[in-house]
């Protein structure tokens, strides 16, 4: 196996129709999966797509394949290719489990001095997608932003936007069409990272037994949003018109970022509680002031 750097791709609504996950559709508009108003709704949602095909949208992909290995908690990967050398410092479970050990994601790359380590987990995957129209891809990011007021995730007001919607009014209805457009856009952009997740595990040589794991930044596993930062140095996301703001969000809004494990015991797992001692390890290992992190992790109970 040998490492692949910045292979593009660029996949159409028809090509993504059959991977789209609607579970994480109908979240995001505060509906269970089994209701008839999620039925309406993703149908209306799928009366989209022809729609985005006629006009042009794609869903981009980049991924690349690294040489790594593994020091304590962190993910080092040496420069190649061109590619500059990157360390990815991650975080451990630290309340206690019987059934199992305390996790960390550098845990499925095998230290530099490892002995007859699997070929998986000597390799790290890295990828981003995004969906938009060609027109979406910002060419200056200071000029798009994210509004988090027309957003469902962020605002849970804009649910209910998907529920009698003939009582709604001409503005609500204007809410309505681009909270459905965005939404749906989300949706490609994750099945594009299913059908690239597919081709990385033929790069890695293993067959898909459910151990391969995919997380994105801001996952239970990867709490810290600015790793994307850091991650965006090991792998040109520009390259496919991704850009970042200051505070770390993707442009277009329908993106995402992440790495791929593909070690024979990978898992999804939950961080849980970030005490301050860790924080404070973690600050020094990413050469970072704990304030400047803090405001990146996702909310964490206290210990």
């Amino acid at each position: 196996m040998t490492g692949s750097v910045n292979i593009l791709r660029c996949y159409s609504p028809r090509e993504l129709q059959e991977r789209i996950d609607w579970s994480y559709f109908f979240f995001a508009w505060g509906l269970r999966g089994e209701s008839s108003e999620a039925d309406t709704l993703r149908k209306e949602a799928e009366r989209l797509l022809p729609r985005f095909q006629a006009e042009g949208v794609v869903a981009r992909a980049v991924y690349s394949l690294r040489p790594a290995w593994s020091e304590g908690d962190d993910v080092v990967l040496p420069a190649y290719q061109g590619q500059p050398e990157v360390r990815l410092c991650f975080l451990r479970q630290q309340h206690l489990r019987e059934d199992s050990p305390c996790l960390c994601l550098s845990d499925f790359i095998a230290p530099h001095d490892a002995v007859a380590a699997p070929l998986s987990a000597q390799y790290l995957g890295l990828f981003s997608t995004a969906a938009a129209s060609p027109e979406e891809f910002p060419h200056d990011v200071t000029s798009t932003f994210h509004r988090a007021d027309a957003c469902p995730c962020c605002n849970p007001a804009m649910r209910v936007l998907g529920r009698g919607r003939l009582e709604k009014s001409v503005a609500d209805d204007d809410a309505y069409s681009r909270m459905m457009r965005q939404t749906v856009l989300d949706r490609l952009a994750e099945a594009a990272a299913e059908m690239l997740h597919e081709e990385l595990l033929g790069s890695f040589g293993t067959e898909p037994v459910g151990t391969e794991v995919r997380p994105a930044v801001g996952y239970p596993s990867m709490p810290d949003q600015s790793l994307i930062f850091d991650i965006a140095k090991a792998l040109s996301i520009d390259s496919i018109g991704v850009r970042l703001t200051e505070n770390g969000m993707m442009i277009p809004h329908a993106a995402t970022c992440g790495l791929v494990f593909a070690h024979p015991a990978a898992r999804y797992f939950d961080v849980g509680f970030v005490c301050p001692e860790q924080i404070a390890d973690y600050a020094s290992r990413r050469q970072r002031s704990i304030g400047s992190l803090q405001r990146f992790l996702v909310s964490r109970k206290r210990c």
